[in-house]
């Protein structure tokens, strides 16, 4: 438990974080290359794009989180990094933290529901998917993403950043801003695609959870329950308010 005791600006683990950051944007950029040669290829389509796309979406992702979680446990043994402390999977920190996950997660579904009274299109584009997509975007953004992208970005990135930025809200918005970059092709913003400020909002309080905590646990609970009530909300649209 000594973890929670060493100050904010130290790295306790000691991971290389010029090296995290360019395995995290290296990785970053194949995930994006990725959206752009299947966007390419479906034509652009902005918020008009087939089934297929969808589910090969779903499927590439999929692979992505396990090369994301492969490299970054890989790295980690390689720099002699117990993967125990920086992920700390141990549930009785989230006891301590309940209370501040409970209050993000009631901020997350307050912006949710308004944003969804402000748009007919649901943000998963699920009216376009087949059940059986559906069904995959369900599993990949709300139980894979949440496990994998807290152990890659707060777990695996945030602890090299400590040695990095000096600061805690440096730390904390170049982790948001990358966590972001991760989730929108970014190319889309230029033909008329959203700019993710939600999910850099989102990133920001999930780095600050794992910063106070040293545990990925509050980060998962909080981001599940997320990424859950999208669905939810894209579902009650979808199935039953047309």
């Amino acid at each position: 438990m000594e973890i929670y005791s060493q100050p904010v600006n130290y790295n306790p683990e000691g991971l290389n974080s010029k090296r995290s950051f360019w395995i995290i944007f290296v990785l970053i950029l194949i995930i994006q290359l990725f959206k752009f040669i299947l966007s390419a290829y479906y034509g652009f389509a902005l918020g008009s794009f087939p089934e297929d796309f969808y589910s090969i979406s779903q499927f590439g992702r999929i692979l992505w989180y396990i090369i994301l979680a492969s490299v970054i446990i890989i790295d980690s043994r390689m720099q002699g990094i117990s993967l125990g402390k920086i992920f700390n999977f141990n549930l009785n920190v989230f006891k301590n933290f309940f209370t501040k996950t409970f209050k993000y997660a009631l901020g997350c579904a307050a912006f949710i529901i308004v944003a969804s009274l402000l748009s007919i299109q649901d943000d998963f584009h699920l009216e376009n998917q087949s059940h059986a997509t559906i069904f995959l975007t369900f599993f990949t953004a709300v139980i894979l993403a949440p496990v994998i992208e807290e152990m890659a970005f707060r777990g695996y990135l945030y602890t090299a950043m400590f040695s990095g930025f000096k600061h805690k809200k440096e730390r904390l918005v170049v982790n948001a801003m990358l966590f972001a970059s991760a989730h929108v092709f970014l190319g889309l913003i230029f033909i008329g695609a959203g700019i993710p400020y939600y999910i850099f909002i989102l990133g920001y309080f999930l780095a600050k959870l794992y910063d106070e905590s040293h545990s990925v646990v509050p980060g998962i609970v909080l981001h599940a329950f997320n990424n859950g009530f999208v669905f939810l909300i894209g579902i009650i649209k979808v199935f039953y308010l047309k």
